[in-house]
């Protein structure tokens, strides 16, 4: 028997004694595995920060885009404040960046703005102010304390001029909100603080995020003043356990910082440390079962699902989705991000990069949906051909930066005429879209229709070469056969809308009964043919 025990106490001690390399190896991968999620941190936080940094001149670009455009309409120089703040609002209706548009006398009082609190206010000793009377370039402001809402926001300046008077400045602010949500999307990381400075540390906006309980350092922020882009590491600067990053926004002084908490990276790491040892344990004493359905559990059916995923992919099923939540954090992370790049993937094949409209192959999808529909079960439709009228020669003047401007405007119209369960508003190439309608009583569609050109008419988008003087539209709507194709079910509406066109644009029209106009429809229908 002692003989015996002494055999158990050799096996048990030479298995603790090859336990031994495994637990060293296991302390240094756990390093290793903290240094390397702590590195990618910061690589991650360093991307973040251009793509911020990005995102923030993007919003410039398509302010200054903007700015130009109004600058272009010579006609608001000489409105009533009642004319010209509606001709702003309408500037801002298709606008999310924008926060508000205002018109100010070369003296600094605002004449006119899409905020009425915003009437009557002097600027005329803001610095921007001053330095937009004496440029002809848009002028952009710091980020500072507004007069009219009491909270923080930029804006661009910009001299309205006849010659070398100036006439007018346009201010326009930037939605400080929408701008930080915009940043706040660039993270992958879960944050703990985000924060506005000036060039000094001093916090302008933001602060620790909900659920962190531990006040903002002074030592942080003036360090990160000071890197102007970079970062503090860690235990250096009052950060604790965060990774803090800077980046300097283009064209002011001010910055932007975040943090990432590591002590949960930490935590993870221990506890998957000790996770591992437990495992070197168990197969050591000869647990091989519980090794393979620890395997099982953890790796091998999350792995069946991606392959089952993929396939469905590879079959044309871009539905199919990963759904079980692994308990290993890297195949957690896999599974996530095959979801996310699927649902990025199905977003851009359906629709328009620009508008953000349907684009051509989801139209062709519904279209056919409801023809099948209309054969099976007799559910008419209409579809329905809009073209904006002599956009060529838009884009040829005012450049293609100012047309995208108007395809955007002008989708984001079209689109909400098509709000019926069954509809879809498609941007069908160019200049051009479609709407598929539910209603089919032709008088109803008519008066939908026309309804959208005004509404687009109203915009009143400055256009040089238009006989109306701003943008307009062709419009042209038929209603479905059930012996109809896609291609002829196009091509009546498509015809519609050139019979529009020829009868002088900015109009509706629909199948002709008019002898002379049903004949010019049917040579057009030949000629598709």
């Amino acid at each position: 028997m002692l003989r015996l025990l002494q055999i158990r106490i050799v096996i048990l001690a030479a298995v603790f004694i090859g336990l031994v390399p495994f637990v060293v190896s296991e302390l240094v991968r756990t390093r290793a595995d903290m240094a390397g999620q702590i590195e990618a941190i910061n690589k991650s936080m360093l991307v973040s920060l251009a793509r911020g940094q990005k995102a923030f001149v993007e919003a410039r670009l398509e302010v200054e885009r903007l700015s130009e455009t109004i600058a272009l309409y010579d006609g608001i120089r000489h409105m009533s404040p009642a004319t010209c703040n509606e001709s702003l609002s309408r500037f801002l209706a298709v606008q999310q960046k924008i926060e508000r548009i205002s018109l100010v006398s070369p003296e600094g009082e605002i004449y006119c703005s899409t905020d009425p609190r915003a009437i009557g206010i002097k600027i005329d000793d803001r610095d921007y102010f001053s330095a937009a009377l004496a440029s002809r370039d848009v002028v952009w402001s710091d980020f500072a304390l507004s007069r009219v809402t009491g909270t923080v926001n930029t804006k661009s300046a910009q001299a309205l001029r006849t010659g070398n008077h100036v006439d007018l400045v346009l201010l326009i602010t930037l939605n400080t909100a929408y701008l930080r949500q915009m940043v706040l999307d660039q993270f992958e990381f879960p944050l703990t603080y985000a924060m506005l400075l000036d060039a000094d540390g001093k916090l302008l906006g933001g602060g620790a995020m909900p659920g962190v309980d531990v006040s903002l350092s002074d030592i942080t922020t003036k360090r990160l003043a000071e890197l102007g882009t970079g970062l503090v590491m860690p235990g250096t600067y009052g950060a604790g356990g965060n990774v803090f990053g800077a980046a300097l926004l283009p064209g002011i002084s001010n910055r932007i910082g975040f943090a990432i908490s590591t002590d949960k990276i930490r935590a993870a790491a221990t506890h998957a440390m000790i996770e591992r040892l437990i495992l070197v344990a168990i197969v050591a004493v000869g647990i091989a079962s519980a090794v393979l359905g620890l395997l099982e559990w953890l790796v091998l059916r999350g792995l069946r699902q991606v392959v089952h995923v993929a396939e469905r992919v590879s079959a044309g099923d871009w539905t199919s989705r990963i759904t079980q939540k692994s308990l290993l954090p890297d195949l957690a992370l896999v599974g996530r991000s095959v979801n996310m790049m699927l649902d990025s993937l199905e977003a851009s094949v359906h629709s328009d990069a620009l508008t953000g409209l349907a684009n051509r192959r989801a139209l062709d999808k519904v279209l056919q949906d409801s023809l099948d529909r209309l054969k099976s079960q007799g559910v008419g439709f209409t579809v329905v051909m809009i073209d904006i009228d002599e956009f060529k020669l838009f884009n040829d003047h005012y450049g293609h930066g100012t047309g995208d401007d108007v395809l955007q405007a002008i989708g984001a119209t079209i689109w909400k005429f098509a709000c019926r369960a069954g509809e879809i508003a498609a941007r069908y190439g160019g200049e051009e879209f479609t709407l598929i309608l539910v209603e089919t009583d032709r008088q109803m569609v008519s008066q939908h229709l026309e309804g959208l050109r005004k509404t687009i008419e109203e915009i009143g988008i400055p256009h040089l070469f238009s006989p109306h003087g701003i943008c307009t539209v062709s419009i042209g709507y038929a209603t479905a056969k059930p012996d109809d194709s896609p291609v002829s079910a196009l091509a009546r509406a498509d015809g519609c809308m050139y019979l529009a066109k020829k009868k002088g644009r900015n109009r509706v029209e629909g199948v002709p009964a008019d002898r002379q106009d049903l004949e010019f429809f049917s040579n057009f229908l030949t000629d598709v043919a």
